[in-house]
């Protein structure tokens, strides 16, 4: 009777040690799908970072540099579950965009207009998204400060670009409508955006100078070293902006 009781017990408590490997299994893999679900979503958007920022900035290089971030994320995905061949084939795909933003004579063009204000913003917090992953990369040592430097001041310059060029752009398409207060409501806009904007460079001084002719109506658009998106540039026949304080203010894009 004794030795049927003991058996019992080995057998109640190995089946408690089984149950409890079990139950742990089956939490390391809720926490382990947990996780990968945060890392797709967050790939997900860093993947669109990486597309666009290419096109606001002027450096070739920056792009390069947030797709190794995404590299390294999708390597740590793998770790977390080795036999998704679809976490593999992503893996493939990004090291494969890395190789073809190492090209040095690759073809690539800036284009910062955007036609809506929700555009603008979404651009706006991509390359603040862009500075804080260059900012974390540099914090590891993978990129040196003196280089941080310079990508952030390209990513600041991008920014204000942004808005500058999309507000010249609806400046431009009033101008062509016949509507001069409008547009000079949108040039002095993007104006104050210049003017607000702490960028510590010759060209911001240049470029407000130029918006400020833009809004006076001695010239009808920025140098193509300001502003290559010309698509919407007035007719050289079309009037130009009216000064007048009186102008209403700009409307959303």
């Amino acid at each position: 009777m004794t030795n049927l009781l003991w058996l019992f017990v080995i057998i109640a408590f190995v089946s408690l040690i089984v149950v409890s490997a079990a139950n742990e299994r089956q939490s390391r893999a809720r926490i382990v799908a947990r996780k990968l679900e945060q890392m797709k979503r967050k790939l997900s958007e860093m993947e669109e970072l990486v597309l666009t920022v290419d096109t606001l900035v002027e450096s070739p290089t920056i792009a390069r540099i947030l797709n190794d971030e995404v590299v390294d994320v999708i390597r740590s995905m793998v770790k977390l579950d080795p036999n998704s061949q679809a976490i593999r084939v992503t893996l493939e795909a990004s090291e494969d965009r890395a190789e073809s933003l190492r090209a040095p004579n690759r073809k690539r063009d800036v284009y910062r207009l955007r036609e809506s204000d929700a555009r603008v913003a979404r651009a706006r917090y991509l390359l603040n998204e862009a500075g804080r992953i260059l900012r974390h990369r540099q914090a590891k040592g993978k990129i040196e400060v003196s280089e941080l430097e310079t990508y952030i001041r390209d990513l600041s310059w991008a920014n204000m670009m942004v808005a500058v060029v999309s507000q010249v752009a609806q400046g431009h398409k009033s101008v062509s409508r016949g509507d001069v207060l409008k547009a000079f409501a949108f040039y002095k806009k993007a104006q104050q955006i210049a003017v607000q904007t702490s960028i510590g460079e010759d060209r911001r001084h240049n470029l407000i100078k130029e918006l400020t002719d833009l809004m006076n109506g001695r010239i009808k658009v920025l140098s193509p070293q300001f502003m290559p998106e010309n698509q919407f540039n007035p007719s050289p026949s079309s009037k130009p902006a009216a000064s007048d304080t009186t102008a209403p203010a700009s409307e959303p894009l």
